[in-house]
């Protein structure tokens, strides 16, 4: 594994209840561009020495390093500024089930847990038909689905009134 200062490494997750790493190399410390590294996290923007191990990659030309300052910090290598930026959105979806005599409803219920989209929710439905088998799963999908799509459609007309708001001219979907 070979990388210079600004590259991105990727370090895929190793279990399903993780999620993968993103960070800059700020500095190479092995030779001819190999390991150790030292790493700032995008996330967080926490430094660390890393040594890649095989679920970690490189990609080339992530981050560019702003000029050069004269900087008494180890390394000396000034502020990197990033070219693309990382945001996390979380989407919290509930989902429940209520009796109807012969048949069941299954609701859902999905709400983005971002700061600037405080309080976004689509919802969703879906009713087992007295004759249908019972496969609670089928349900959850339908009405979680349905809950999804409400609610992109709801981020497209909330976007379609920032557009508006901030150019005067309404949006027109292609």
């Amino acid at each position: 594994m070979r990388a210079r200062i600004g590259d991105r490494i990727i370090v895929e997750r190793a279990r399903d209840d993780m999620h993968r790493r993103e960070g800059v190399v700020v500095s190479v410390q092995g030779p001819e561009g190999g390991p150790p590294y030292r790493v700032r996290w995008l996330e967080d923007g926490h430094e660390a020495l890393v040594y890649p191990g095989p679920d970690a990659h490189i990609e080339t030309g992530g981050v560019v390093p702003s000029a050069r300052q004269e900087s008494s910090e180890p390394g000396g290598y000034g502020e990197l500024r990033p070219v693309h930026t990382m945001k996390r959105w979380t989407v919290d979806i509930v989902v429940t089930e209520e009796a109807e005599e012969d048949s069941v409803r299954t609701m859902a219920e999905a709400t983005v847990a971002a700061k600037e989209r405080a309080g976004l929710r689509g919802h969703g439905m879906a009713r087992k038909h007295p004759s249908d088998t019972d496969v609670p799963e089928i349900g959850d999908e339908l009405a979680v689905s349905r809950a999804l799509s409400d609610l992109a459609r709801k981020l497209r007309q909330t976007a379609s009134e920032d557009i508006t708001d901030h150019t005067g001219t309404p949006w027109q979907p292609t």
